[in-house]
């Protein structure tokens, strides 16, 4: 019994249980009352990441009721400035919290639980992560059975305190606070669903529970943003199955989501979004661009600058095409670095241009028309913003 109430605090289930109130001196009161009224004023109570609060990295044991990431935690009943908090480095991808939910399953077990080899992993890009504190107050410590780690409850109406590290300023944060008498903070998706603004809203169950989806993660074609794709079929109105694609798109700089959800018109095969079927146009020292982008060489994803802005824009794949070529729905960058659909690119161009002409502010594009014609022709986009057809030629194929 006293194994299984160690492992359910080390995993971080917090359990609530009706505890006698122990007899505190003035001392420890008034130490518990400058704690509340840091946090009050959302300042951490201590440096979580002080060395001397240092008990290793664990992994938890794999409980379908217990979270699978990386944590750390410290409990000292001795200890007046703070006695209990726990450090959660929760991942911002799906791939790497189905990595760490499958560690365990490793052929050398002692080896891999190991504090110093936890901490490697976890140490080599942060970034990866979302890493959470959660403090609970001493006057909320239940330590009536004993002051020990196995002996510790919480008591009713306990308050618990959230903080997220900010990695680019290298502090502590503070989220909120929650009054409970029944917190788990130990669940697999807690933090997904307690703070979904941090994750993409498909992390957990959505992509467990739906087994035609697809995922394509991390795929970077700039500087600038991140891009990841779930790919799954639906049903249309008329009952035909249709691709739906959600597009995650992650600033590089501001760690910043947008989601954005996209069906395209008409595909016949599997939407392939790859890096091999990915690629770029974006290029701020050309000033006239020249693509490949042919019946025989199609990408499902393109990374330019279409209205001459400066900023990338992109382009997917929306309908196949016959002998004219494919068509693409066209996604275009504000400066608030947030993506909108152009329909005009979208409904009226389609194609994806030959030649990108930064001089002229202008789109060629040849495709195929008909049997026998090619046709031409030239778009320009004027000072308001607004598109116009500056050339246009149908000719014979030759």
């Amino acid at each position: 019994m006293k194994q299984i109430i160690k492992l359910v605090l080390v995993c971080f289930l917090i359990i609530s249980c009706n505890g006698q109130v122990t007899n505190k001196d003035k001392q420890d009161i008034k130490q518990d009352k400058k704690q509340i009224e840091n946090t009050n004023q959302e300042q951490p109570p201590v440096n979580f990441f002080d060395q001397k609060y240092f008990n290793g990295y664990m992994i938890s044991f794999g409980d379908s009721d217990i979270s699978e990431h990386p944590y750390r935690n410290y409990y000292n009943y001795e200890n007046k400035e703070v006695q209990w908090f726990a450090i959660s480095y929760v991942p911002k991808d799906i791939s790497l919290h189905n990595y760490w939910l499958n560690y365990l399953q490793g052929s050398n077990s002692d080896e891999i639980t190991q504090s110093s080899v936890i901490e490697k992993i976890v140490n080599k890009d942060l970034s990866l992560y979302n890493t959470f504190a959660v403090y609970i107050p001493k006057k909320y410590l239940d330590v009536s059975n004993g002051e020990s780690e196995e002996a510790m409850f919480f008591k009713n109406n306990t308050e618990v305190y959230f903080y997220l590290y900010n990695l680019s300023e290298k502090k502590w944060e503070f989220l909120k606070k929650v009054k409970t008498n029944n917190v788990l903070i130990g669940k697999r998706d807690f933090f997904y669903k307690e703070f979904p603004e941090l994750f993409s809203s498909d992390k957990v169950v959505q992509i467990n529970d739906n087994k035609n989806v697809d995922e394509v993660e991390n795929l970077t074609l700039s500087k600038n943003f991140s891009f990841k794709f779930l790919i799954s079929e639906v049903k249309s109105e008329d009952e035909d199955e249709k691709q739906k694609v959600k597009i995650t798109l992650r600033n590089n700089e501001t760690n910043k989501i947008q989601e954005i959800g996209f069906i395209p018109e008409s595909l016949v095969v599997k939407l392939n979004l790859s890096s091999s079927n990915c690629y770029s146009y974006f290029d701020l020292k050309k000033s006239i661009i020249k693509t490949i982008e042919t019946q025989k060489n199609i990408f499902s994803l393109i990374v330019l600058d279409v209205n001459f802005d400066g900023l990338e824009d992109f382009a997917v794949i929306n309908i196949e095409g016959s002998n004219g070529g494919p068509l693409y729905a066209y996604y275009i960058q504000k400066p608030n670095n947030e993506f909108v659909l152009d329909t005009y690119l979208t409904e009226s161009m389609r194609f994806f241009p030959i030649e990108i002409n930064k001089k002229e502010k202008s789109l060629a594009i040849s495709h195929i028309s008909g049997c026998c014609n090619i046709q031409n022709f030239k778009i320009q986009i004027q000072p308001n913003g607004v598109w116009k057809e500056i050339y246009s030629k149908l000719e014979d194929v030759k």
